[in-house]
């Protein structure tokens, strides 16, 4: 490394740090005032108030993110792209008003620091500038797809979570209608329930009851758990429950129908993964399964060879 590299890299390096450093010292200035505030609404509400925190790195990081993403959501995303983007949070479990900016934050800062800390390796590693401008551009392509990986990482379990628990829910469902409650006592007890067993499934229901006491229309609740996740178990139940609601049919009537359903198209899955087993076994059994029963069975035949062989060439 040349001396001027090496300037170079220290002026870089330390631009960074001061630029980390009143980052967060403001915000550290600005979480001191929250928590006061905080503390000063806790004792006037007559609750005891605990010692703060001693790490606050993490909130501080968060807070950052979301001020990064509030500023720069509208310059980079359009409309249509801040819908996709808020579909996608909602179906991984998060808030989109609370999640898109820590999200377009996150995603700001990692298009910055991750190529420029592979830079930074690649000069102190002594690479050739050829090296460096490669592995810089892979870490632009990877600092852009990592929050989205790491989203779909998120995602991917919380909709399994559902997928397992909607038949559940809806068996639930059809006992509370049969026992008399209306619609929102019977989603309220399903989501009250739910929450100790399939935490997901719980917190769509506990939304679906807060949006139906809240919009005076109830199809407008429908419509949202029928979007939010994109699961059509959920826009088949919010489709039977607008029928009934329209039509006046019982609406007992209408989940238990839906329930058989539902627990027929699970039988019918597990059919399909019992029967996609044979084709699965197929390699595991040549690569580990058949080899050792050929060494267990043939082990024992194939020393005592081996030693006639050898007794026979002495």
């Amino acid at each position: 490394m040349t001396h001027d590299q090496l300037v170079l890299l220290l002026t870089i390096g330390g631009g960074i740090l001061l630029l980390l450093a009143a980052a967060f010292l403001m915000l550290f200035q600005g979480a001191t005032e929250q928590e006061i505030a905080r503390r000063i609404t806790k004792l006037r509400e007559g609750a005891t108030v605990g010692q703060p925190e001693s790490s606050r790195f993490l909130p501080a990081l968060v807070s950052l993110m979301r001020r990064l993403g509030n500023g720069m959501r509208d310059r980079m995303m359009s409309a249509k792209d801040a819908e996709a983007l808020a579909k996608t949070l909602a179906a991984s479990g998060l808030e989109p008003s609370k999640a898109m900016p820590i999200f377009i934050g996150a995603k700001l800062a990692c298009l910055f620091l991750v190529p420029i800390l592979t830079w930074l390796g690649t000069v102190l590693l002594g690479y050739a500038t050829g090296k460096q401008a490669l592995f810089t551009a892979v870490a632009v392509g990877v600092a852009m797809m990592l929050p989205n990986w790491v989203m779909g990482l998120m995602r991917r379990p919380y909709q399994a979570a559902l997928r397992r628990g909607i038949p559940d829910a809806l068996d639930l469902m059809v006992v509370c209608a049969e026992a008399g409650l209306g619609l929102e006592s019977a989603v309220e007890r399903v989501a009250h329930e739910m929450k100790q067993s399939n935490r997901p499934v719980g917190l769509e229901f506990s939304l679906f009851m807060h949006e139906m006491r809240v919009y005076p229309d109830r199809r407008v609740a429908l419509t949202n758990l029928a979007e939010r996740t994109g699961q059509p178990a959920l826009k088949r139940l919010a489709a039977t429950i607008m029928q009934t609601l329209k039509y006046g049919t019982p609406l007992s009537q209408g989940l238990r129908t839906l329930a058989a359903e539902m627990r027929n198209e699970r039988m019918i899955q597990f059919e399909e993964r019992a029967g996609k087993l044979p084709a699965l076994l197929v390699m595991p059994m040549m690569l580990f399964i058949l080899p050792c029963l050929f060494i267990i069975i043939m082990g024992k035949p194939a020393s005592q060879l081996m030693g006639v062989f050898a007794s026979m060439h002495h």
